[in-house]
This record gives C-alpha cells, structure tokens and sequence, in this order.
C-alpha cells in the first residue's frame, strides 16, 4: 500500500495556496529567473473576459526528459533546495516546487513547450488538460506523452496557459504590471533579469519608475550587517554630506551582542514633502510625490528578487507610520520614503512561506527585521538630537536678544529722549511689557492646551495603528467565509443565507481602517508648513476620510464648489483643523436623539467673494440649542455629555491665526447650524 491523492488536492496546492492570479504568474517567472534567463516576457492575450490565455517565455537553460519528469512535475520537492548557485551565479529562490501550480491552474489548458540548453536543436512538447483529472480516481491515474520534436529556435520555455477562469481588468493588470516590475529590483542596473509584461500599464509603469528622483531625497541612509552580525551606517543630506555615521556600539541596544540573520544591505532615501523643501531643487514636488505613490515604502529583495508583501503598497511592516505616528518631527512615513533591503542569504537562514506571501518567521527573520528598526531608530534619535540643539541654540539666542534690545532701548532713551519726558517713556515702555507679558501667559496657555491635544492625538494614532492589525485579519476571515460558503453552497445559497453577515465584515472592516487611517493622516508633518493651500482639495480630502462614517449614518454630503479654485495663505492642517471639527460637529448633530432619521444632509460650499474665500457647513439638524452662541466658542463649553469641547474652539483659534472670521447662526438654511468662515484669498 501506498499513499494515494485525489485530484482535489491540485486545487488546494493550486488556486487556494495561492489566492491572487498575478501571485501565480509571479512564481512561474521565478522558475525563469532560477532557469538563468536573461529575458522573460509575460503576455495576456484576451485576457478582459473569461476564456482568455497568458503566455510566458523565457531564453532559460530549458529542461531536457529528465528535468521534466524528476523536477517540473514533481510537487512538493525541488531540485533547488540543493542551493547550487547557477552557471550565472544566482542562488535559486524557489524551494517546494508548489509555485507553478497556482498558475496552470488558473486554465483548463496547458501547454509546455522547451528547449534545453543541453539539447541544441531539440524541443519537448506536452499538454495538460485539467478537466481530465475530474474523471480521475486519484492524481497518478492520469499519465502524459512527452513530444520531441526538432527546432530552429532558441533555448528557452513557453508554458501557454488557455481558457483562463478569471478575467483580467484594468487594476489586476496594473498590479501584476508592478508585481513584475519589482520583481527584480528596477533601480539596480546590474541585474540582468528584467521580466516584461505586454500590456500599455506596463509601459506607463515603467516610465514612471524609471523618472527616480533619488538626488532629490532630503536624506540618504546607508547601513548593512555583515557575516558576523556587526551593522554599520550613514546618514547623508541631498548634497552628499555627511551628517551622521555609526557603529554597531551606537545602533544595537545590545552592543556586545551579533544580529543573528544573514548578511544584508539597508538603503533609504527621505524625502520631505512640501513645496518649500523643493525650491533648490530640480524636481517639482508634484512630480516627487506621484513617483513615490508607486515606488514608495521599504521593498525587501531575497537572493535578487522581491519577496511579497513586503513594501506593498498599504504594507507597513517596519512599523514606519506607527513610530512616526509617536514622533513625527524626525520620522519618515511609508508616503515619503523608498528603500530597499538585499539579503543574499548563502546559507539559507530565511525560508518563504507556502503561500510565498512573506518568510516564516523565525530567529533570522526577526534579527532582519530588527536590524532595519534599530538603524531606523538610531538615525530618528541623531536628528532628533541634532534638532533638539539647535532648538536650544534658538531659545538662547532669543534670550540674549531679549536683554540687547531691553539694554538698547535704555541707551536710546538716555541718548535721544529729553530728561523731562525720560520717566513718561519709560512708563509707556513698562506698559508696553505689560501687555506683552499677558499675550505671551495666554499663548503658553494655549501652547499647554494644544499639547494635551497633540498628545491625545498620536495617541490615537498609535492605538489607530495597532488597530490595523485586527481589522485585515476581519477582512481576510470574511475572504475566506465568501470563498469557501461559495463553494460549499453555491451561489444561490450563497446569496441567501451568508452574503448579508459577510457584507456587514467588509463594511465593518472598512470602517475600522478608515477610522486607523483618520489621526495618522491628520498629523502628517508637511500638512504644519505654510504656504499656498488648495481650499477644495483640502475639503475634498476630509470628506474622503469621513466616507464609511456619513455612509454608515446614513448622511448625504452635498458639495457646492466655487467655479474658480481659491488658494489661502496658510498650512493645510489648520484647514483640515477648521473642515474637521465642524464637519465633526454637523455629524454629531445628526445623531443626537431627537434629530431626524432619514434625509440627513450636510452641506458644504467655498464662493470667492472679493479678496477672500467664503467656506460654509451646514447641517439639517436641531440646531445650536441649550447654550448662548456666544459661549460655543469657549474651551470646554459643550451640550453633549461626551463632547471636549474644545472643537470650536480649535476652529476660532485655527481660523484667526489664518487671518479670517468665523461666523455661527443657530438655525441656519437648512434648518440646523450653519457656521460661517471667511479667509483671505492668495494668488492661484
């Protein structure tokens, strides 16, 4: 007696293994790179409906009887793990030999044709067709004839896959077109594996890449950890300066202790996001930050090729927007930053995952990931030091301008004012420090007050974070009730007794993100640095961030934009302060027990009146009641028992310091509050 497989297992080796089509694609690719190709080419063909092919071909080594029969239709073990570098060097990536599976079975049809290296002049041919194995007993029930037939062509592999069961629209081909791109990685002209897709994304992908503004970055890390454990980095400014440079002793917390993983490279380019950073520079910072919406985050490279998700877009796996989050001042987000971390990884410290989404994560895996944190860490506490100095510089130098210019008005006054008239100026002077005193107590004041608010608030954003986790493992737990309840009870049954809960997950999930989302963009450091801002994209973006929320209150934003776009002078955060709060406020009002439960609005126009933009937010509620419109403004004062009560003010205060008025009517338009704002317009 023997084991024996049924056919099913094909499927969960295959389209369950590995759930996304492109990651399938992705790993018969690998098989080229290990193949020694120079050249890969991935092609769709009809692929916008069902019934489509793709076709991938490569100038590999190709595969005689032999490496057919005891290597490609083997599954579970491979010739790789053996880690004998190729006849070009390359240590092999693939080690189950469970990858291509994923993709042939995305059709009912195989073809395989190749041509080995060793074999001039000779090519093998075979067929699978996947529907005979649902007649089958078990797996080894269905045998294949190999064809050799003789050629003019080339060494290399085609593998023809028909008849597709999923299609391929705009966005899968955009995301396998990045998945391919990065594949090897595109920034290191040495590497002589450069996979293509046929498709125009492809194209428009690659020219976006390739722009790389990489000189323009604010900061340059450099750092690795050789064969003994020992890291060693550098930080240098956009002119190629050096500004810091440490040893093992400075970055590990442990300092007489090796990290334990395999040899590797960390390179980070910082980029600071705002117009006035880029104002000596030759980039634009529109250009910079569309570039780095496709090319941003930290990618990982295994043995010359990326390993997933590491560095996906939304993967935030070295903790970049948490540790921000805390510390913004000196920290770089997944959004200004591109890197890379290379580990070659000779002595195969680090091992895939079956579904080759990430490593498993073991001792090594954990030193890598720990050794990037710490040079992170190390480089955030040099910055913030050599910030922290010249704060104090400043405070000193104020200080003593202070007590100059206190020194210089008594010389003047002693020099050029009459004795008479001395004692008279003398007292104006006094007053005069008076009121200055009294302005500076309400700003410390105010400065102890928007500190508790900036604490209350990276605070949430660290909880926010963290909160991330939970909410992707709800989105995938209801991927998987969606798929499985499918196949189990088919569609119709599907429909009638799962569908509705599986909804409320993705919705719930949505939400929550959302929620995890809103602090950490609000405290983005660029949004605190004046300059022009775009009143309408401002509106625009809170209004994004508020979706899931006016969605699952049921609450309709109406949106009446002025036909000509108005700029302000000032920073975007005190915008998205004013937009916020009273967005915020509207919501509120709509849910207070008594207010209407259907046909909620909220209203939100900009009209340029003159030299200044007129904002105003307006809601269908109950209105401004049980407090005199006077006092709403005060910190503290609120109706709601769980209010702060420091929305509003906020708003006035935000709303000052950009040199405009902010007006409140009880019951405006629409029947509920209706708040006013007025601010001075800048040339667009």
């Amino acid at each position: 007696m023997h084991f024996k497989f049924s056919p099913n297992i094909l499927n969960r080796l295959g389209q369950e293994l590995i759930p996304n089509p492109d990651q399938g694609i992705i790993e018969l690719v690998k098989n080229s790179y290990d193949a020694d190709a120079t050249q890969c080419t991935v092609e769709l063909i009809n692929t916008d409906t069902t019934g489509g092919s793709i076709l991938i071909s490569d100038n590999g080594i190709g595969m005689d009887l032999a490496a057919i029969s005891e290597g490609w239709f083997v599954l579970g073990r491979s010739k790789k793990a053996a880690r004998e570098p190729t006849s070009l060097g390359r240590l092999p990536v693939g080690d189950k030999g469970l990858g291509r599976l994923a993709a042939l079975k995305q059709g009912s049809k195989v073809q395989l044709k190749t041509r080995p290296k060793n074999k001039p002049a000779v090519e093998y041919s075979l067929t699978i067709n996947w529907q005979d194995f649902e007649q089958a007993s078990v797996v080894e029930d269905i045998s294949f004839d190999v064809q050799k037939d003789m050629t003019n062509l080339p060494q290399g592999t085609e593998i023809l896959i028909e008849n597709l069961s999923i299609k391929f629209g705009r966005r899968e081909v955009k995301r396998l077109a990045r998945e391919l791109l990065f594949l090897a990685d595109p920034f290191d002209s040495d590497i002589a594996f450069r996979p293509r897709l046929i498709a125009p994304e492809f194209t428009d992908l690659e020219k976006q890449v390739n722009e790389s503004y990489f000189d323009d970055a604010e900061y340059h890390l450099k750092s690795s950890v050789n064969r003994d454990g020992l890291v060693e980095a550098s930080v240098l400014d956009w002119k190629d300066n050096l500004l810091f440079h440490g040893k093992h002793r400075d970055i590990y917390q442990k300092q007489k202790e090796p990290y334990k993983t395999a040899p590797a490279e960390f390179e980070l380019w910082i980029f600071l996001l705002n117009p006035q950073s880029f104002s000596t520079k030759t980039a634009s910072f529109g250009q910079v930050r569309k570039w780095l919406s496709e090319v941003g985050n930290v990618h990982l490279y295994h043995r010359g090729l990326r390993v997933k998700p590491y560095g996906d877009q939304g993967d935030d796996w070295l903790n970049l927007n948490y540790a921000r989050a805390r510390n913004p001042e000196v920290r770089p987000s997944t959004s200004t930053v591109i890197g890379r971390i290379i580990v070659n990884d000779p002595d195969v410290l680090l091992n895939q995952k079956t579904d080759r989404l990430g490593f498993i994560e073991n001792e090594a895996f954990l030193e890598l990931k720990r050794f990037a944190i710490d040079v992170l860490n190390w480089m955030a506490k040099e910055r913030l030091t050599q910030t922290e100095k010249r704060r104090q510089i400043v405070k000193q130098e104020s200080s003593r301008d202070v007590i100059d210019a206190k020194i210089n008005i008594e010389n003047v006054i002693e020099e050029a004012v009459p004795k008479p008239y001395r004692t008279k100026v003398r007292k104006v002077i006094q007053k005069y420090e008076e009121v200055k005193e009294r302005e500076t107590k309400a700003l410390r004041e105010d400065l102890q007050l928007y500190r508790s608010l900036a604490t209350a608030g990276t605070t949430a954003a660290v909880f926010a974070h963290e909160s991330g986790k939970p909410v992707t493992l709800i989105n995938n737990i209801a991927k998987r009730i969606e798929k499985k309840g499918q196949e189990l009870l088919g569609n119709v049954r599907y429909k009638e007794s799962l569908s509705p809960p599986v909804a409320m997950l993705y919705n719930v999930s949505r939400s929550l993100l959302s929620f995890s989302n809103f602090p950490l963009h609000l405290l983005k450091r660029e949004k605190r640095r004046t300059g022009r801002v775009d009143v309408s994209s401002a509106i625009d973006d809170i209004i994004e961030l508020f979706e899931p929320f006016l969605e699952k209150s049921k609450i309709e934003i109406i949106k009446n934009n002025s036909d000509t776009q108005p700029f302000i002078r000032g920073s975007t955060a005190l915008l998205e302060a004013i937009i916020t709060n009273l967005l915020t406020n509207a919501i509120n009002a709509l849910l207070v027990e008594g207010s209407r439960t259907k046909g909620r609005q909220i209203l939100i126009s900009t009209e340029i009146i003159e030299s200044y933009v007129q904002i105003k937010i307006l809601d269908n509620g109950l209105g401004i009641r049980d407090i005199n419109l006077n006092d709403i403004w005060l910190p503290g004062q609120t109706t709601k028992p769980e209010g702060t009560g420091l929305g509003l003010t906020i708003v006035k205060d935000s709303v000052t310091d950009l040199g405009g008025k902010v007006q409140a009517i009880a019951q405006g338009e629409l029947g509920g509050a209706e708040f006013i704002i007025k601010l001075p317009l800048v040339g667009g």
